[in-house]
């Protein structure tokens, strides 16, 4: 899944809805992120430097192929590659927590290769 990101898109959205839902593409049954999602963590990284009072936890969640506990480790593992990701960029740890939902929370249909991407997500 391709995703283009504003950061002014990014805050307005977290201001509005709470949350925001960012795909970013990881190298399959890894936490490898994958080279095309850089350009994302690096508008992450410049929202969070604008707004250096925002505090976010970083979720990662997956589809349900699979078993439970590979989810888990799974996108708790995901969650974590992405916090590292953004204190390479010189983002303070203090303002990040990470946390894993698995397959627990889905958002579309997991019986769809479309709704498995939607659901493999951080």
């Amino acid at each position: 899944m391709k995703q283009e990101i504003q950061v002014n898109e990014l805050f307005e959205t977290i201001n509005k809805d709470g949350f925001i839902v960012i795909y970013i593409n990881f190298e399959t049954a890894k936490s490898d992120i994958k080279s095309e999602s850089q350009t994302i963590f690096d508008q992450i990284a410049e929202m969070l430097r604008q707004n250096k009072e925002l505090r976010i936890s970083i979720d990662g969640h997956t589809d349900n192929a699979g078993n439970g506990k590979s989810h888990q480790t799974l996108s708790e593992s995901r969650a974590k590659a992405v916090m590292n990701a953004l204190i390479a960029r010189r983002i303070e740890k203090s303002g990040l927590t990470y946390g894993s939902w698995g397959a627990s929370k889905p958002i579309a249909d997991n019986a769809t290769e479309e709704g498995k991407a939607k659901n493999r997500r951080v």
